[in-house]
């Protein structure tokens, strides 16, 4: 009986081992989802490589969050990390170390290795693509060529850039393209190609060609490729296609692929403070048993509901047009003195859906005699290319909300303004206008949050 109880003392304890090891094997490997990695830095086009237990991210930086007409990038970030969640930046890379030259160019690229040499393949905006290399992945890069690996012209009319690079079994092959996607095999040396590019294929739901978008991203799992852009995807037996359109993919743009720990995860666009100023999220990928993305019910993109300014970081998304100074305040306000007649305005493009979206939310601190405020809307309705007839905002369209307010404040008031009351509200909301003391001349103003939800 003894020999007995001491066997089941042994099993227990096994048995418990066994399970705090699994918890613990379970805990390593939990999925990590990040929807907004680098908040307020303006870095997009994320594009990953992994050595020596790091993951390096070769990031596009976004010149300006004021910017209104283009994506002005005027260099690439490398950052690393080792878990994931703790980030260091490594190097910068200017456009100037290129063939492009002081121009604010600097669109997606994508990142390999090959016999101890780092090549990064750097798109010259939308126009042209190029290469340089490095012997660590940290830099400093060096351009390879002085000119584009793939130049204007070599795929007639279309546009030859946003490359993705993929390698199997000692092949290397840079995918590129917009719209219509081309695919080239490269020399060993990295720098030339091997053949002349050839379109890949991808056939809708009745087997006709498909129109995509830019950026493709390739990546195999089991015996299955995938081609993923702006939240869609197809899959194929084989690298070169043809690929069938399958459906959604994670929602936001320009995806990367990589695994981590067992994990598969997805790097994407999001729109950090406006369509110009974005962020990078990272979202864990699922599958299902016959290979085809399990896309999450919660799935969601950033900002996810409506717009938030709180202000944790910095005044970002927000500058003084007129009658005050505006500064930020380290206990997570924006602040100024009232210098005349003073309004404040966030950036364009803010990309919030105001139907679905009804309530604008304002905490101010008004220390002036004033006991009116003004919101001001400016709103668009979504169509194509809305930004490219980018004249200047006319303010007279806007919805001018007059709401009453209190004087001289000692602390911070909530103030609720239902948009379903104003039906002369577009779809998509352009740029907000604060007048936070209206028929004042002096005193100051401190405003700690501002969201539509």
């Amino acid at each position: 009986m003894k020999t007995v109880k001491i066997l089941i003392v042994l099993l227990t304890a096994l048995l418990l081992s066994c399970k705090e090891n699994t918890l613990k094997k379970e805990s390593k490997h939990t999925a990590i989802l990040n929807l907004n990695v680098f908040p307020e830095k303006g870095l997009v086009d994320a594009h990953s490589i992994i050595k020596d237990g790091r993951l390096y991210v070769f990031c596009g930086h976004d010149e300006s969050w004021d910017t209104e007409d283009t994506w002005r990038m005027n260099r690439w970030e490398i950052w690393s990390t080792d878990n994931l969640i703790n980030w260091k930046k490594e190097n910068e890379i200017l456009p100037t170390d290129t063939y492009i030259g002081d121009k604010p160019n600097c669109w997606a690229g994508d990142i390999i290795e090959r016999d101890g040499k780092y090549y990064w393949y750097f798109s010259n905006k939308n126009k042209d693509t190029g290469v340089m290399v490095a012997d660590s992945p940290k830099g400093p890069f060096v351009d390879a060529l002085g000119k584009p690996l793939l130049p204007e012209g070599i795929i007639g009319k279309l546009h030859p850039y946003d490359p993705e690079i993929y390698e199997e079994n000692g092949v290397y092959t840079i995918f590129f393209g917009a719209g219509y996607y081309f695919a080239a095999t490269l020399n060993n040396n990295m720098i030339s190609l091997a053949e002349k590019p050839k379109s890949i294929i991808v056939l809708d739901e009745n087997g006709k060609d498909m129109w995509t978008a830019d950026k493709p991203c390739i990546f195999k799992r089991n015996d299955i490729y995938y081609l993923i852009w702006e939240k869609k995807y197809a899959m194929s037996k084989n690298l070169r296609g043809p690929y069938t359109f399958k459906g959604a993919s994670l929602k936001e743009g320009h995806c990367n692929v990589f695994e981590w720990e067992g994990q598969y995860y997805a790097l994407l666009e999001n729109k950090d403070i406006s369509l110009f100023y974005r962020g990078i999220s990272i979202k864990p990928l699922y599958f299902n048993e016959d290979g085809t993305l399990n896309i999450p019910r919660d799935d969601t993109s950033y900002p996810a509901n409506g717009r938030k300014w709180d202000f944790d970081i910095s005044e970002m998304g927000w500058h003084s047009v007129e009658g005050s100074n505006l500064i930020w305040n380290k206990n997570k306000s924006i602040k100024g003195e009232i210098l005349g007649n003073t309004t404040i305005e966030s950036s364009r493009w803010l990309l919030t859906d105001l139907k679905k979206h009804d309530t604008l939310v304002l905490r101010l601190k008004n220390k002036s005699a004033a006991t009116k405020a003004m919101v001001s809307l400016a709103s668009y309705t979504s169509k194509g290319a809305f930004w490219k007839n980018n004249k200047p905002l006319n303010w007279e369209k806007a919805v001018n909300i007059e709401i009453e307010i209190t004087a001289n404040d000692i602390n911070f008031k909530e103030y609720l303004i239902n948009l379903e009351e104003y039906p002369e509200l577009e779809v998509q909301l352009e740029r907000l206008r604060i007048t936070p003391a209206l028929g004042v001349k002096e005193g100051s103003w401190e405003i700690d949050k501002i969201s539509i939800e």
